[in-house]
C-alpha cells in the first residue's frame, strides 16, 4: 500500500511538473509570436468588367494599417494592347507614398490585343506595404473589358513599429 500510495505522489508530482513546463514553454511562445508575423489568409477579388477608371484617377482595394503585409500576392487580368502592354499600375506601398509595381506577364492565361494577367508578389523587404491600388496613369479613362478582375490575397501580416501619421 505505502509503494501504491508513493508511486500514485511520484505519478501527481509528474503530470504537475509537465504542467508547468509546457505553461511556460506556451507563455514564451506567445511571446514570440507577438514579435513575429501572424499568418491569415484573405482574398479580395473585385470585378471591374464593364467599369472604366478616370485619367490620372486610381482604385484603392486594400489597406492592412497598421499591419504590413510580409507575404502576399495580386493578380490582376487587365486591358492590354496587341503588345502585352497594359497602360494602368499595380501601386504597393504605404499610404501615400505608392508606387508601381513591376508585374509579371502570365502569357498562357492572357489575350493580347484584349485582356492580359500581369501578377505582383506582396512582401515588405524593400519597402512596407500596407496599402494596394490600381492607377491609370494616362491622359485618358480605361474601360475594362468583361472578364477584368484584381484579386488581392494576404498570407502573412506583421505589425508596424509604431508612428504617427498613416
Amino acid at each position: 500500500m505505502k509503494t501504491k500510495n508513493q508511486l500514485m505522489i511520484m505519478a501527481i508530482s509528474a503530470v504537475f511538473a509537465g504542467g508547468i513546463i509546457m505553461t511556460s514553454a506556451n507563455a514564451q511562445s506567445d511571446e514570440e509570436h507577438t514579435a513575429d508575423t501572424f499568418i491569415v489568409r484573405d482574398t479580395v477579388t473585385e470585378i471591374l468588367g464593364g467599369k472604366s477608371i478616370p485619367a490620372k484617377e486610381y482604385i484603392h482595394f486594400y489597406d492592412t494599417t497598421p499591419y504590413m503585409i510580409m507575404n502576399g500576392h495580386v493578380a490582376a487580368k487587365l486591358p492590354c494592347d496587341k503588345n502585352a502592354k497594359t497602360p494602368l499600375e499595380v501601386l504597393i506601398g504605404k499610404a501615400p507614398d505608392l508606387k508601381a509595381a513591376e508585374m509579371e506577364y502570365i502569357k498562357e492565361l492572357s489575350k493580347p490585343g484584349l485582356s492580359c494577367l500581369y501578377h505582383v508578389d506582396l512582401n515588405s523587404d524593400e519597402m512596407i506595404v500596407t496599402d494596394v491600388a490600381l492607377s491609370n496613369p494616362t491622359d485618358k479613362p480605361v474601360r475594362f473589358p468583361p472578364t477584368s478582375t484584381v484579386t488581392i490575397g494576404i498570407n502573412e501580416i506583421m505589425p508596424m513599429e509604431e508612428e504617427s501619421g498613416h
